[in-house]
């Protein structure tokens, strides 16, 4: 049996990180809000189901990204470009954020969605409190679900899965989102994801799944 090269836990305090992040986006006057893992940890109660993360997830827009790259030319910080769209920001062994954006063609470009998503926390002032001074705005659970099913990833529907059954999202506002979109090719893609999400329900025996019921009058 191969033996360890290192027998330390890995553990990030997201801390340091959330508030460079918050100090990046008052400097550039730009909006962010939180996502991914950290995220979902705000939304369950049980610690237990906690996945680990290694770094910050933030949505900001195309010209967020921009500028904050621009801020940070000259600062002794380590840039590099994410393959779905954004910067990866490191510095030192505590700063590791992701300032996504989501504008690959590759990958597909959801810069729409993340600017909306954005839009409405910032709108409904939905925060959460990193210390006695810093707050960053926190995505709604509905938004995060789609974020978090977009990735394709099982780990990332896994979270998903677990909002579904912890957090009590609103699932008439996740398919609102999906289907009143105003970009009409991100909502063509989106539609694969509100299949997914239907089947998802379906098999969780969900209340609010539209296959059960079809099945049940059929």
């Amino acid at each position: 049996m191969k033996k360890s090269d290192n027998n330390i836990l890995p553990v990030f305090d997201p801390r340091p990180s959330g508030r460079f992040a918050a100090e990046l986006l008052e400097k550039t006057g730009q909006k962010g809000i939180l996502i991914g893992r950290l995220a979902v940890w705000t939304f369950l109660k049980d610690a237990a189901k906690h996945g680990y993360t290694k770094d910050l997830d933030m949505a900001v827009s195309k010209q967020g990204c921009f500028e904050i790259r621009g801020y940070l030319k000259d600062k002794n910080v380590r840039i590099s470009n994410l393959l779905i769209g954004g910067i990866n920001v490191k510095h030192g062994d505590n700063i590791n954020i992701d300032f996504i954006d989501r504008s690959s063609r590759e990958w597909g470009d959801y810069s729409s969605l993340f600017d909306e998503a954005v839009a409405e926390a910032v709108r409904n002032n939905r925060t959460i409190r990193l210390d006695d001074t810093d707050v960053l705005y926190l995505v709604s659970c509905e938004y995060l679900i789609i974020m978090k099913l977009l990735t394709m990833e099982k780990k990332d529907e896994d979270d998903a899965k677990l909002l579904l059954a912890s957090a009590k999202p609103d699932i008439t506002r996740i398919r609102d989102i999906i289907s009143t979109h105003p970009d009409p090719l991100v909502r063509t893609r989106l539609e694969i994801i509100r299949i997914r999400l239907e089947i998802i329900l379906r098999d969780m025996n969900h209340k609010e799944s539209k296959l059960l019921k079809y099945k049940r009058v059929s």
